[in-house]
């Protein structure tokens, strides 16, 4: 599924320019344009000079990544920074961890760009308590202290 960013609007109030809209092709210079996944729902056509189209990336939901928040459109508390994200269908989990602990909420993945897979962090077996040392009694009880 095609989509792009609204480079210029000529003249128009149906587009707003920087928002990401879906495209579906009407010939080779044009699209219905909509805000939805849904060639149905399209708000008009329009000349493909009025867009950039976006790179579809498709995303692992196993695997982890960091990505740059570009819009928070009703959240005035957050922050447009990178996050940790677990993607999802059509949303992702965000993060500010990469062990994926501080939980940050559940938004659109089109809110982000720049992509980038993290790698799963190693996890050696590593001695959590060193040097342990039992003693037993006379009769071979173990001590416990």
């Amino acid at each position: 599924m095609l989509q792009g960013i609204c480079i210029d609007t000529e003249n128009t109030v149906v587009l707003t320019e920087g928002e990401r809209y879906y495209l579906f092709p009407n010939g080779l210079e044009h699209y219905y344009v909509s805000k939805f996944p849904n060639k149905g729902a399209h708000t008009g056509c329009f000349q493909a000079k009025h867009f950039k189209l976006i790179s579809e990336t498709e995303l692992d939901r196993e695997k982890v990544y960091i990505a740059y928040m570009y819009r928070k459109e009703g959240y005035p508390g957050l922050e447009l920074i990178e996050y940790y994200i677990k993607p999802k269908k059509t949303h992702c989990n965000i993060y500010y961890d990469k062990a994926l602990t501080q939980f940050k909420g559940c938004f659109p993945l089109a809110w982000f760009s720049d992509f980038e897979e993290v790698e799963p962090k190693s996890m050696k077996n590593e001695p959590i308590v060193e040097d342990v040392y039992f003693e037993s009694d006379d009769n071979g009880q173990l001590l416990l202290f």
